[in-house]
């Protein structure tokens, strides 16, 4: 597949992100949010960008590499912040 024919589904992309939760689930808490629509939300806004990654011709491989470190970035801020909720229950 080309890059040309390659496009982002947000559906989809929520959808795997959604199962990848069954694996690792989310403490959600007592956060009221919708869980599909946060899923949803987030997703259109990934594939929006790489959309437009996609349009400005970066090639896959550094889009490839884009993603790697967002996913870096988000773990990282996702593990600060889960420090500091259990610095918070002590």
């Amino acid at each position: 597949m080309t890059d040309a024919a390659f496009s982002l589904d947000h559906r989809r992309l929520a959808e795997l992100a959604r199962a990848v939760e069954e694996a690792d689930p989310i403490d959600w808490g007592d956060v009221r949010l919708d869980r599909a629509a946060a899923y949803d939300l987030i997703a259109s806004q990934i594939a929006e960008m790489f959309g437009r990654y996609q349009a400005e011709g970066v090639p896959r491989e550094r889009q490839s590499i884009i993603a790697l470190a967002t996913v870096v970035k988000l773990t990282v801020e996702n593990f600060v912040l889960h420090q500091r909720l259990m610095r918070m229950r002590d």
